[in-house]
């Protein structure tokens, strides 16, 4: 089919040329992967500085698509060595095989009379990046962190929390409530007490077993800005100096019970309302409380709240102004007494999206300026039936009422009513300056969802550099072998001896595959 050419018109066609240890591709191959290598670290890398991370920057998304693409161009790196690296090592076997050659130069699985060996081989390098791409896609659950400087105008005070649909609601019980059910779960199903000092809610912390703080907030519009400019899953670590609102149990309480002159001083220095106020629980026991200031209009009112349960069968809110009638005197033995103040506090909350936490915080005991308290007195017609409700299952005829969680359920309860009494009578922050005020000792730090930087990811990433590496290092230590860049079916054949080509006669247009292995030299 095909006219023969004359062999007195043949000449040859190869250029001798010296044999280099690795070919100049070879080596750019290898840097290559190892430049896609360090990148994919940094890509993945939790922190790198505290002001700077490439995988925060990225975010989880834009991290999926760089280390993919990463991964694929190291999978071309190798790509490029494999086949020479194959070469080598056929050519270096007692009998290398012309359908060996063919297969790693084609890069073939199926072609017959191939040796196993080498498909097994193939199929890995074809299934290698398709298990690289599952294997980092399952590493989710990681996250970065960098301390950022916010732009947002940053004030810190006495605020609530903006409370959805009950924003039209502005008073001091919705405030109250919203801030103190994360405390009241926590501690209806707890059956110990926590490590102090203990965080609930966005601005509770329990001190100590006779102490509560509720803290100061970041202000609604800066916490509006922050939510508005976050991402899909990044969260801010925010940590200031702020004031706290404390109310702290007064271990001398015993020593009134029989001081006339004190009780007469309390019923008529108390606010909203003047004397004693009551409620009923409704299983033979009631609960009492007075509110009042020892200076009223003063730089520091130091208000107390005396609270406690009684003995009684009066139903419903009363008043009582007389402190030595039966119900006061009844009230006076059981009283406790907490001391209310403005204290210097640390907090730290984390902000999401749709949430704000408090994560930690502590108070100093360093008293700041308690003006705010002056005609801030906490209404017993709004905080007694919550109070009720709240605190009943520590009352005598209750099966908790020797639980340890009496006491810091007390000073919750009256750190939180003059907490929220204090937002309800000045809500716009006009009458005391010291309820608005800017950071101090302010740090963010902002978290975003990236892959789990562990050594699985890790593992996943150094696959392609490892076999690069290896494939160049056998590469240049088998520099003799007579293997190059170029080589191909002409090079297979220009090693073929002229006598022994008949055993090839007619072989591409055999119907059916050859039974043997067609062996380099000439033998069958």
């Amino acid at each position: 089919m095909y006219s023969q050419i004359p062999s007195q018109t043949s000449k040859s066609l190869g250029v001798p040329e010296k044999r280099w240890y690795c070919d100049q591709s070879h080596v750019l191959a290898l840097l290559g992967c190892m430049i896609c290598f360090v990148v994919s670290i940094l890509a993945i890398q939790p922190t790198i500085g505290p002001a700077w991370s490439l995988s925060w920057t990225l975010g989880l998304t834009n991290q999926l698509v760089v280390i993919g693409l990463l991964l694929s161009l190291m999978n071309e790196c190798t790509g490029i060595l494999a086949p020479i690296f194959f070469l080598i090592v056929e050519t270096r076997r007692t009998s290398p095989t012309l359908q060996n050659y063919e297969a790693i130069i084609k890069k073939s699985v199926f072609l017959d009379k191939a040796d196993v060996r080498w498909r097994a081989c193939f199929l890995l390098l074809t299934l290698l990046p398709l298990g690289l791409s599952v294997a980092y896609k399952k590493l989710i659950g990681g996250s970065s962190t960098i301390e950022i400087q916010s732009n947002f105008p940053r004030f810190y005070g006495l605020v609530p929390l903006p409370l959805g649909t009950f924003n039209v609601m502005n008073n001091s019980i919705y405030y109250m409530i919203n801030a103190s059910v994360p405390y009241i779960a926590a501690s209806s199903s707890a059956r110990s007490m926590p490590q102090f000092p203990a965080v609930y809610g966005f601005n509770t912390v329990v001190l100590d077993n006779t102490s509560t703080a509720l803290l100061d907030l970041p202000s609604p519009d800066f916490l509006s800005s922050i939510q508005q400019n976050l991402t899909d899953g990044e969260s801010w670590s925010m940590s200031a100096a702020v004031d706290g609102t404390v109310a702290r149990y007064n271990s001398s309480t015993s020593s009134y019970k029989d001081n006339d002159a004190f009780w007469t001083a309390a019923f008529n220095h108390s606010y909203n309302p003047t004397g004693l106020s009551t409620i009923s629980l409704y299983n033979g026991y009631q609960m009492g409380m007075i509110n009042g200031l020892d200076s009223l209009h003063s730089e520091n009112p130091g208000p107390y709240c005396l609270i406690g349960f009684f003995k009684g069968d009066a139903y419903g809110l009363h008043i009582y102004s007389n402190a030595t009638e039966s119900t006061s005197l009844a009230f006076r033995k059981t009283a406790y007494k907490f001391d209310i103040q403005r204290e210097k506090c640390q907090a730290q909350w984390t902000v999401t999206r749709s949430n704000i936490q408090l994560t930690s915080g502590h108070c100093t005991g360093e008293r700041t300026k308690q003006v705010v308290f002056n005609s801030t007195t906490p209404y017993y017609a709004d905080t007694l039936p919550l109070l009720a409700t709240w605190l009943i299952r520590y009352s005598p005829s209750q099966s908790q009422s020797q639980s340890p969680w009496l006491l810091p359920s007390l000073t919750t309860s009256v750190a939180s009513m003059f907490w929220a009494r204090i937002i309800y009578m000045d809500s716009t922050n006009n009458v005391y300056p010291e309820m608005y005020y800017p950071p101090t000792s302010e740090t963010i730090h902002s978290t975003r969802l990236t892959l789990k930087a562990n050594w699985g990811l890790y593992l996943t990433l150094c696959i392609h550099p490892a076999l690069c590496t290896v494939m160049l290092l056998s590469i240049c230590f088998c520099y003799k072998t007579p293997i190059g860049k170029g080589f191909g079916l002409i090079s297979v054949l220009s090693g073929v001896r002229g006598d022994n080509l008949d055993q090839l006669r007619g072989a591409g247009f055999i119907s059916f595959p050859s039974e043997d292995s067609i062996f380099i030299g000439g033998r069958a």
